[in-house]
């Protein structure tokens, strides 16, 4: 799959959970700060920094999704965290916290609240918060896993920019 495929899946996994019909809207307020980083992360951080701040993980960055997967803990619960990065510039956006027990969603979403309060969209399983710098959290249940996705809006749009063209090897 090319990364172009990957992006397009990505941009209407996302558009369908924030245009799903049984999506209820609240009115948009800004939530809590958007976190600077997630699971030892700061956003913007380079291939090589987050790798130091990680320590133990398995490498993906050179093929698309460009990601390194480490096994952690994430409030108190172990986890598989995803840290994505842009193609060309290779800058952290996207962090994707994975718990492969379904169980936890009650927990992840108290310890979510706690954090930035009610979400801007809800369906059953699924939440999502919004800034007004399009960074977005997106909380999901589905019957194996829980997941949180955070990502940096002004970086995501790098990486939507950013990958509009072919990357080539050993850029």
């Amino acid at each position: 799959m090319n990364f172009k495929s990957v992006l397009a899946i990505v941009l209407l996994l996302m558009s369908a959970v924030l245009l799903g019909c049984a999506a209820q809207q609240k009115p948009v307020t800004e939530p809590p700060a958007f976190p600077e980083g997630v699971a030892d992360a700061k956003w913007g951080m380079q291939v090589k920094e987050v790798k130091e701040a990680v320590e133990t993980f398995q490498d993906d960055t050179g093929k698309p999704p460009f990601a390194l997967y480490a096994s952690r803990k994430h409030f108190d619960l172990p986890a598989i965290v995803s840290y994505f990065f842009t193609p060309k510039s290779k800058k952290l956006y996207r962090t994707d916290v994975t718990f492969n027990d379904p169980g936890v969603y009650g927990a992840v979403r108290r310890k979510l609240a706690q954090m930035f309060k009610d979400p801007t969209f809800t369906q059953p399983d699924r939440e999502v918060c919004l800034w007004k710098d399009s960074s977005m959290l997106i909380l999901q249940k589905d019957p194996n896993s829980v997941q949180v996705s955070f990502s940096s809006g002004p970086l995501l749009k790098l990486n939507n920019e950013e990958g509009e063209e072919p990357v080539k090897a050993g850029t």
